[in-house]
């Protein structure tokens, strides 16, 4: 398959985060750190497989989609010293991108990176032995987790470069094999989801319960089922999956909440990806330069004006304000739910799903269906470990309880990669508060759909892109 930013990548398996280099956009640098195995080096033993999947989780980089989804919304205010230092983020927020820009190009190049990877390790499980009864296992095991990883992905992918979530819409191409050199089309959003489905209910056949939240088992297949069945619209999967979800990982409490964020305890967390000190990317570096001490990013008044500040724990979860930014010319609130700790700036875990994202998915399903009291009750259960004293509020109809939802998403979720995502779905516009009225941008605008990268459109014929604006 001719994926252009997986072009020529090489049979290797990265065992530790990288960087994605590249000579030009049109080729990946064929190098091989030390750390990595290749061939079939890594099929004799299961060890060695298992290595490979740990590479495969460390080659992952939500970070990109992360970045898409907040920045391209109404979370973040841009950073007054923000000019030159993160150019390509900029135009994200300003809604002046092309499809040749590296912020356009580096999911879908990390997404199909990934899935190579994937690929490749299934291919040749089969040859692994299996000497016993649990060996044979955690081959199982193992191949569920890559399956699921690859339904992951590509979902990712679809929410970033699909056209529209309609059931007709182009979605992007799900990659079940290694042909670099294929050149496949993009698939109908129906079409799509028939193969990721495939996919889960495989990887479902053989996942199991383990309590490792760093590995994709059987809890965390659920949490993606309950998020696509949220896109797809289908509300009763919404509902039966995110309860599966919820009976396994309850809500963190009010005094556990602020430790989530500072990696200290793993209360609600579904499925994480570990971030180090050896990570090349880490998740605040999103919205601050620790080094230069510059703020990229700050979190937008709307946002910040959409908390109870002085009840809601989530505001002092999420947020500081340093008057000395001020002094600098800088914006003195910050983004601090990734501000990790001193020497460890910028670092923490990726948190992927947590288990409040599923009263809010079962929310959302549950107001669709028409029963407004147990969407209610959701909102309510929510807010209760979110607001100290909080009482239960009863909601005027279905129109009120809905835009409730979706406002305790914005609260709930901010930074987390959703935003943009979710008022795509709804087909709402992006709408900025500023100092002279507002900045809007509406699903009628081109900037409002995220490009396929230009690389991968002059590199395979077959790909159709978003606009021909583009």
């Amino acid at each position: 398959m001719k994926l252009n930013s997986i072009k020529k990548l090489s049979v290797v398996l990265c065992l530790a985060a990288c960087p994605i280099l590249y000579t030009s956009c049109n080729k990946m640098l064929d190098l091989k750190p030390k750390d990595q195995v290749d061939g079939e080096d890594i099929f004799q033993s299961l060890s060695t497989v298992n290595r490979a999947v740990l590479g495969v989780y460390a080659s992952w980089v939500p970070e990109y989609t992360l970045r898409i989804g907040s920045v391209v919304a109404d979370e973040c205010a841009i950073g007054l010293k923000n000019a030159g230092v993160n150019g390509d983020a900029q135009h994200l927020y300003r809604w002046s991108f092309t499809s040749f820009d590296p912020e356009i190009l580096n999911p879908w190049t990390n997404g199909y990176q990934v899935i190579n990877q994937v690929n490749r390790i299934l291919e040749g499980l089969p040859k692994v032995p299996a000497n016993s009864a649990d060996e044979a296992a955690e081959k199982l095991k193992l191949e569920s987790e890559l399956l699921a990883i690859r339904a992951y992905e590509h979902f990712e992918l679809y929410r970033l470069y699909a056209s529209s979530y309609k059931s007709d819409a182009l979605a992007v191409p799900y990659v079940t094999n290694n042909d670099v050199d294929a050149k496949p089309s993009r698939p109908t959003a129906a079409e799509f989801f028939s193969k990721l489905e495939l996919d889960l209910n495989a990887a479902l056949e053989n996942s199991n319960d383990d309590i490792d939240i760093t590995r994709m088992n059987r809890i965390a297949m659920n949490a993606l089922q309950a998020r696509i069945a949220l896109y797809t619209g289908n509300w009763n999967d919404a509902v039966k999956y995110a309860d599966k979800v919820i009976a396994a990982r309850p809500l963190a409490t009010i005094n556990e909440f602020a430790d989530i964020w500072k990696d200290k305890n793993n209360a609600e967390v579904v499925f994480k990806l570990k971030r180090t000190n050896q990570s090349t990317i880490r998740p605040g570096d999103i919205w601050k330069n620790a080094a230069l001490g510059i703020v990229y990013f700050a979190p937008s008044q709307q946002l910040l004006d959409s908390y109870d500040q002085d009840n809601d724990i989530r505001y002092d979860a999420y947020f500081d304000h340093d008057p000395s930014l001020e002094e600098e010319g800088q914006l003195p609130d910050v983004i601090a739910k990734y501000a990790g700790e001193e020497g460890a700036e910028n670092r923490n875990d990726i948190k992927i799903f947590r288990t409040s994202e599923m009263y809010l998915i079962r929310a959302e399903a549950y107001a669709n269906l028409g029963s407004e009291q147990l969407a209610a009750d959701q909102l309510n259960a929510l807010r209760a470990s979110r607001i100290e004293d909080y009482e239960p509020v009863e909601f005027e109809g279905a129109a009120d309880l809905k835009a409730a939802i979706m406002e305790e998403r914005l609260k709930e979720l901010p930074f987390e990669g959703h935003r943009f995502f979710d008022l795509k779905r709804w087909g709402k516009s992006v709408v900025r508060k500023t100092i002279t009225g507002q900045d809007v941008l509406s699903p009628a605008d081109l900037y409002y759909y995220i490009p396929i990268p230009q690389a991968e459109v002059l590199s395979n014929p077959n790909i159709r892109p978003n606009n021909s604006s583009w």
